[in-house]
């Protein structure tokens, strides 16, 4: 009996011993497989964590249901990945010989009855591999099997648990076999190891969203760009994308494009380099590039810019202010705000109420002495004050002879436009339209590369 018992226990240490060894061995081969962020451990512990993002489809959309109208974010969305499957687990002394390692499954966008279907198939896993270790198989069930075994198509529904839900599709598993059908989320149906961690449905769509951001991004950053101006091979971290057109370019050639733009005021063109691109730059992806200066600048021109298109944002006529100010609706008074100064939206006068805007020439007749009158007249001589007038005047005559001699008009908006050097290939920066100087017509641009891949052009009209 002594022998007996000796040999048992000898048994249980040899066991624990390679239960302990395997399990060392298992955690160090998971740590060499997956990232940082796939997999972690709690040091001298037999605990850690697996985060398992799914492997989807292409063109996988999700989508938010209409029957809360409280939520803010609503449609649907085309993603690439989704927020991790969390499987945190614990190693028993005896596993894997004799018991099955103790976890828990998280999810953002799984429901509970979606997570205890696959708390189920992760036992059947187990049970199909006892006495092995069954983490990497665990991991890759949850990665490549985990759609497919909750019969998970696009487009899908997102829901939260506890909110007013629809019926899910969930698989429950029935002696070995997968047998789908609806279901809805029910206490008796949950596995207690099932967790959904979301607040609400908008947090949830906005978690969604952020992470597929940072983890194209993370995609990005790893590969191998040819810029196309320097030609040069490049990695993501370095390049830029713009994001409507998805041309990439290296940062280096970017920011130089970017600071001739904004030194020239072409706030609005900091477009995509490539020909005939409509892209345009993000103000983000400005700011990432350029120095704080031009930045500002840049915000500067962009933002009198977007005033000057607004039909209901006027200037303070006075010079030594020009704050923008909103005018009154369905009339033609305005209130600085800096000076506050009321003024007419008309004449840029001071305010005159329901009475007609004086026209100049008008003022200058009121207030123009009458010689002849005066003479007879004991009536004192009212100063006529005209030197701001007749410089606006003189201003305006000298502005259009200088056009006249100087500049042509675009051929397609008639903005004045002037020639400062270079080729006669001419580019209207309102309209964008190109034209050749020479004749004034709109041309049809033929690009020739040459052995340095510089670009040329030859107008069809007249040849140059």
């Amino acid at each position: 009996m002594a022998f007996a018992s000796i040999s048992k226990q000898a048994t249980e240490t040899c066991m624990s011993a390679a239960d302990r060894e395997a399990q060392e061995d298992e955690l160090l081969a998971l740590a060499n497989i997956y990232a940082e962020h796939e997999f972690g451990r709690v040091a001298d512990a037999q605990v850690g964590q697996l985060r398992a993002c799914l492997e989807l489809p292409q063109n996988f959309r999700i989508f938010v249901g209409d029957h809360d109208a409280k939520n803010a974010l609503e449609g649907d969305f085309e993603v690439f990945f989704l927020p991790p499957v969390v499987l945190t687990f614990e190693l028993p002394e005896d596993y894997p010989s004799t018991s099955a390692p103790e976890f828990k499954l998280s999810c953002k966008w799984l429901t509970p009855v979606q997570l205890s279907a696959l708390c189920k198939q992760l036992d059947y896993l187990w049970e199909e591999n006892k006495g092995r270790v069954v983490l990497f198989t665990w991991m890759q069930f949850l990665k490549e099997a985990a759609l497919q075994h909750l019969n998970i198509t696009s487009p899908f529904e997102v829901t939260v648990h506890g909110e007013e839900m629809c019926p899910q599709k969930s698989v429950i598993q029935k002696d070995g076999e997968h047998d789908t059908h609806e279901s809805i989320a029910q206490p008796g149906l949950l596995d207690e190891r099932a967790l959904q961690d979301a607040e609400s449905l908008d947090s949830l769509i906005r978690d969604i969203l952020s992470f597929d951001e940072a983890q194209q991004a993370r995609g990005f950053h790893c590969q191998l760009f040819q810029c196309n101006i320097c030609f040069l091979d490049k990695l993501g971290i370095d390049c830029t994308q713009f994001k409507l057109c998805q041309h990439v370019y290296c940062n280096e050639c970017l920011k130089a494009y970017f600071e001739v733009k904004i030194k020239e005021g072409h706030v609005h063109l900091l477009h995509c380099p490539e020909p005939e691109c409509e892209s345009v730059s993000t103000p983000a992806q400005v700011k990432q590039l350029v120095a704080e200066e031009l930045f500002s600048r840049y915000d500067r021109l962009l933002l009198q810019s977007s005033l000057d298109s607004m039909v209901d944002v006027v200037y303070c006529p006075r010079l030594n202010c020009q704050t923008p100010v909103l005018k009154e609706p369905g009339g033609t008074m305005g209130i600085c705000s800096n000076c506050h100064f009321v003024f007419c939206d008309l004449c840029k006068r001071i305010y005159h109420g329901v009475a007609s805007c004086t026209q100049p020439e008008e003022k200058e007749k009121e207030t123009r002495p009458n010689k002849s009158l005066a003479a007879n007249s004991e009536a004192p001589v009212r100063k006529y004050n005209y030197k701001e007038e007749t410089y606006r005047r003189w201003y305006e005559k000298a502005s259009k002879r200088y056009i006249a001699a100087n500049c042509k008009m675009c051929p397609a908006c008639n903005v004045p436009i002037e020639k400062d050097g270079g080729c006669f290939r001419m580019h209207c920066t309102k309209c964008r339209t190109m034209y050749c100087w020479e004749c004034n017509l709109p041309f049809t641009a033929k690009l020739e590369l040459n052995s340095k891949q510089k670009r040329s052009s030859v107008c069809t009209s007249c040849g140059r």
